[in-house]
């Protein structure tokens, strides 16, 4: 969404401005007069400033339409000339056979003939408008229409990011009504669009960070193959390590890759923190009251497991159901489809509770799921990654970031 300024003399003149630059599809947000400041202001004209908006995006979708329609009426004025050219060319044959019954056979095979082409150019066209109809789908389809400009600006801002239409209405219908469409401001509207998307993804909730030795936080990291729990721990103990000063206790139970179990142990030794390996449940439980004694806080790697295999999941409860009074985090990426992170989330649901880490920000310019997910979820977040810089590239969700980024500002 492109928003830029105007600024004339006179309210036409910056909207003769607006048409000549940005076009006749541009919505004029607000509009108000601005009186010069200074000595001499009073011998000055006040000058009108126009802000208006305009979707790039939508403004090829409109010209790749406006192709689209050209083609339909392109493909049916050249049906019509073809059917008009076969009609008449049968028309003659029939004068030609008429006194002629020696060429009737003839004739009738080319009328035939000429009746078949009729035919095969009408499926022609029929085809050739069913394509045209996916094109115009696949252009933009339908989008959702608000009297208010600036409600539009921030539906079309909310669908760009890929939040869901059924969040984006659900904020902005409320406020699409007669009486209200004249009074609403931009500031106004800003604030409530805002504050309702910064509600819906609600405050994140960290690790905790008090000192404790003997009686630990425990925290292990749950979720798909891929999707960074590895790295995101070792972030997480960077950080507590270096820059808290805290002791931290490192377990994996990936035992399903060699590469995970070297991975974390290579950045135990870079801190100076022995990583301890559980390939069973009471292996795991042994690990935790050994370490429990020295450490002010204890992070558990856990092995990627499918949502799909309920063979996986099973082992990975039976795992977790060994860890009492421990907070677990499932890890996502937000490269993952929407549909799949919701089968992610509800699969993991039936094995415990949990608050959600978002990684790989860095490989997606698109944060809606943050919100789709909060939206049909009602789970916690608590994290995001955004690289693969230890221990920099991760912090704690700021609602009111997301809610900016998703607003395009």
């Amino acid at each position: 969404m492109k928003i830029k300024k105007f600024s004339a003399t006179t309210e036409q003149e910056a909207v003769e401005m607006v048409k000549k630059e940005l076009g006749l599809d541009a919505l004029i947000i607000n509009i108000k007069k601005i009186q010069h400041r200074g000595m001499f202001a009073f011998f000055k004209k006040p000058r009108v400033e126009v802000m208006a908006a305009f979707d790039e995006a939508k403004g090829a979708a409109r010209a790749v339409t406006s192709a689209i329609e050209e083609r339909e009426a392109a493909a049916a004025i050249q049906f019509e000339n073809s059917k008009k050219d076969i009609q008449e060319a049968a028309r003659k044959a029939r004068e030609e056979a008429a006194p002629k019954d020696a060429l009737k056979n003839d004739s009738e095979e080319k009328i035939q003939m000429l009746q078949d082409m009729l035919l095969t150019t009408s499926d022609m066209l029929r085809k050739t408008q069913s394509q045209l109809s996916v094109a115009r789908h696949k252009s933009g389809g339908e989008t959702r229409r608000y009297q208010n400009n600036l409600l539009q600006v921030f539906y079309d801002a909310m669908i760009e990011n890929e939040v869901s239409a059924e969040i984006s209405r659900e904020i902005l219908d409320e406020l699409d009504h007669d009486d209200l469409t004249e009074k609403l401001d931009l500031n106004f509207i800003a604030k409530i669009v805002y504050n309702s998307l910064v509600g819906i993804i609600g405050e994140p909730e960290g690790l905790q960070t008090r000192k404790a030795k003997g009686s630990p936080q425990i925290f292990a990291f749950i979720g798909p193959t891929g999707v960074g729990k590895t790295t995101t721990i070792a972030k997480l103990t960077a950080d507590l390590s270096l820059t808290k000063g805290m002791d931290v206790g490192l377990i994996t139970a990936d035992t399903y890759r060699i590469a995970a179990v070297e991975q974390l142990k290579t950045y135990g030794d870079i801190l100076g923190i022995d990583v301890d390996v559980a390939y069973k449940p009471e292996e795991l439980a042994m690990h935790i009251g050994t370490k429990k004694a020295n450490c002010d806080i204890i992070l558990i790697d856990t092995a990627g497991r499918s949502h799909k295999n309920s063979e996986n999941l099973g082992e990975l409860k039976e795992m977790l159901d060994s860890m009492a009074d421990i907070d677990k985090f499932l890890v996502l990426s937000l490269t993952t489809k929407l549909e799949d992170m919701l089968d992610i989330v509800n699969s993991f649901s039936q094995l415990c509770d949990f608050k959600i880490i978002f990684t790989k920000l860095d490989e997606t310019n698109k944060m809606g799921n943050i919100a789709n997910i909060c939206h049909k979820t009602g789970r916690k977040l608590s994290y995001i990654t955004f690289g693969q810089n230890v221990p920099d590239d991760i912090k704690t969700i700021a609602p009111g970031e997301v809610a900016m980024r998703l607003l395009g500002l």
